[in-house]
């Protein structure tokens, strides 16, 4: 049986919270009055409910931003679980996988079944409401939660500082561009970012330097491009500033729509 550990709480406000899984992946914690949600569960070897519960004592909502492993691997932790079904074949692969499967025997934990949220939808927690936005690109069902109260936007893997759309579930370029159009029309709606590696806040140039990168690589601008290695296969990284920033994406950037 393996040891459980901790994640470092962050406070972000007096009811918001990122507990980073020592650098494995960052979950959020975000209270109302009524209701707590907990927004990714990280790799699996940290109780992210008994974190959560150290923190407030209102009911929990469990909600995936997508379906990797870093990011729904301690599902085992609730009884129920939000993800877009979109991404339900790459769950159940990391879920299924022998790795997975042993450590689940060996420590008695099960997973509950995904429930399925669709663009849109809005979670009341009581004074304060959470909207989903469907938001393919890093994967199929990648999603996003935007918190108008706070101006705070929970963008899992979807915007962040090194992008990866290199993996075999991952769709285009365009398909990622289509998804950050969709904000334009909040852009006066949040001006704090929490991504699902993040140990701080981010601003709202977060999200328009990777646009702006974005759009350069769609449009050809790929000379100062470099070899990304990943796994047994190299791809490309279309670095940006500031701070080294990049996009990874496979060799044909422009390769599917969505």
């Amino acid at each position: 049986m393996f040891r459980l550990r901790k994640p470092n709480i962050i406070p972000v406000n007096d009811h918001i919270w990122l507990m980073d899984d020592h650098k494995a992946a960052t979950c959020c914690l975000v209270a109302g009055h009524e209701a707590a949600m907990v927004i990714d569960t990280s790799i699996g070897v940290s109780n992210i409910r008994e974190t959560a519960r150290s923190l407030t004592d209102l009911p929990l909502i469990c909600v995936n931003t997508h379906g990797h492993r870093d990011h729904m691997g301690g599902n085992w932790s609730f009884d129920r679980a939000y993800m877009n079904l979109a991404d339900l074949p790459l769950a159940e692969r990391t879920i299924h996988s022998s790795e997975i499967a042993e450590e689940l025997k060996q420590n008695g934990f099960r997973y509950p079944a995904f429930e399925h949220i669709e663009d849109g939808h809005v979670f009341d927690l009581g004074g304060l409401e959470i909207e989903v936005m469907y938001f393919p690109g890093h994967t199929a069902g990648e999603i996003i939660l935007l918190d108008r109260t706070d101006r705070v936007l929970f963008t899992g893997d979807g915007i962040l500082e090194h992008l990866w759309l290199q993996m075999p579930e991952s769709l285009s370029v365009r398909a990622q561009i289509n998804s950050m159009e969709k904000l334009l029309p909040l852009r006066d709606s949040f001006d704090t970012i929490l991504h699902g590696h993040c140990q701080q806040p981010f601003g709202m140039e977060l999200y328009d330097t990777m646009f702006a990168a974005l759009r350069d690589l769609e449009a050809g601008n790929t000379a100062d491009d470099i070899d990304y290695e990943w796994r047994t296969f190299v791809s490309r990284a279309h670095p940006y500033q500031p701070n080294d920033r990049r996009i990874v994406y496979k060799e044909q950037p422009v390769c599917d729509t969505l």
